[in-house]
C-alpha cells in the first residue's frame, strides 16, 4: 500500500515539475526587449569629414546619410524597447574599425550602415542591400592558427543566416513600395561590416548620381516609406510589434520668454514719473550756461595742442 502511494506521489510530483518547466519555458520565450533592457541598434551614417562619398548634382552622400540616420534613430526611439545609437552625429571622419567598435562597445544586437551609392548606368535607381560574405580573415605574421580560428568565429561569418534573413525581409518591404522594382541583394566582402560582432547589413537608400533618385533622397522624411520600412524590419528583427507611436509634439518653449517679457512691458508704464522728466526738461533752460562754457573748452583744446 505504501509502495503504491509512493509511486502516485512521485508521478504527481513529476507532473508538477513538468508543468512548471513548461510554464517557465513559456515565460522565457515571451520575454523580449523592454524599456529597462532595450534592443540596441547602432546606425552608421556612411562617410563623413574629408570622405564625402558619392556625389550628385547638389547632394553629397555624407550629408544625406547623416540626415537619414538621425531620422531613423528618431523613428526607432519612439519605442522605449529600442535604443538607437549613431556612430557619428556630425560631419566627422571615421574608419571602418572605429564604426564597428562603436557597435561592439555598446553590445549592439544589430548594426546598420546607411549609404547612397553612385552608378555609371544612367537609369540606375532605387535602394540596394548588402551583407558580408563568409571569408577567412587574413592571417597576421606570426599569428597562431588558434587566433585565426578565434577571429573567424567572431567575424560576420557566424551571422550570415541572420543577416540574410534580415536582408530578404527588408528586400520585400522595399519591393512593396515600388511595385515590380525589387532591390538587389548582394553577399559581398563589405569592409564596413567586417569588424562588427553582431548581425549587420549595408543599406543603400538610392542612387545619388541619378537625378530622379537624388531628388527623392533630398526630400526624404522621417515618416517616409523607406525609413518606415527599415524601422519596421528592425522592430520585427528585435521580436517586437511594428507599431510606431505618433511623433511626439514638441512643447513650444519659445512662448515663456515672450511672456516673461510681458511684465517688463507692463513695468514700462512709468509715464506717471514723467513729471520728473518735466523737471529735467527745465534743466535745458539752465543748459545755455554749460553750452556757453563748452565752446570755451573746445577752444582751449586747440590751444593746448598748440602748446
Amino acid at each position: 500500500m505504501h509502495r503504491y502511494s509512493f509511486i502516485i506521489l512521485a508521478t504527481v510530483l513529476g507532473l508538477l515539475v513538468h508543468l512548471a518547466g513548461d510554464a517557465l519555458a513559456g515565460t522565457a520565450k515571451s520575454v523580449g526587449p523592454t524599456a529597462s533592457a532595450p534592443f540596441v541598434v547602432v546606425i552608421d551614417p556612411g562617410h563623413g569629414g574629408r570622405d564625402a562619398g558619392s556625389r550628385g548634382a547638389l547632394l553629397q552622400e555624407k550629408d544625406f546619410t547623416l540626415r537619414a540616420a538621425k531620422m531613423l534613430a528618431a523613428l526607432l526611439s519612439r519605442r522605449p524597447e529600442v535604443k538607437a545609437i549613431l556612430t557619428r552625429e556630425a560631419d566627422t571622419e571615421m574608419t571602418a574599425v572605429q564604426r564597428a567598435s562603436v557597435a561592439n562597445y555598446n553590445a549592439a544586437a544589430l548594426f546598420l550602415t546607411l549609404h547612397a551609392d553612385a552608378s555609371w548606368r544612367p537609369g540606375a535607381r532605387g535602394p540596394a542591400i548588402m551583407v558580408a560574405a563568409p571569408r577567412r580573415p587574413p592571417r597576421v605574421a606570426g599569428e597562431p592558427a588558434r587566433a585565426v580560428a578565434f577571429r573567424w568565429q567572431r567575424s560576420q561569418n557566424i551571422h550570415l543566416a541572420s543577416n540574410r534573413r534580415f536582408a530578404l525581409n527588408l528586400q520585400k518591404r522595399f519591393a512593396a513600395i515600388r511595385a515590380g522594382e525589387k532591390p538587389p541583394l548582394h553577399i559581398l566582402a563589405v569592409r564596413d561590416l567586417e569588424g562588427a560582432r553582431m548581425p549587420a547589413a549595408y543599406v543603400s537608400l538610392g542612387v545619388i548620381s541619378t537625378p530622379e533618385d537624388e531628388a527623392r533622397l533630398s526630400e526624404i522624411a522621417e515618416e517616409g516609406p523607406y525609413l518606415t520600412a527599415l524601422a519596421g524590419e528592425v522592430l520585427r528583427f528585435a521580436g517586437l510589434t511594428e507599431d510606431l507611436p505618433p511623433k511626439p509634439i514638441e512643447p513650444a518653449e519659445a512662448a515663456p520668454p515672450e511672456s516673461s517679457q510681458a511684465p517688463e512691458s507692463s513695468e514700462q508704464p512709468e509715464s506717471p514719473q514723467q513729471p520728473e522728466s518735466s523737471e529735467s526738461q527745465a534743466a535745458p533752460s539752465e543748459s545755455p550756461q554749460p553750452g556757453e562754457s563748452a565752446p570755451e573748452a573746445q577752444n582751449a583744446a586747440p590751444a593746448g595742442e598748440g602748446r
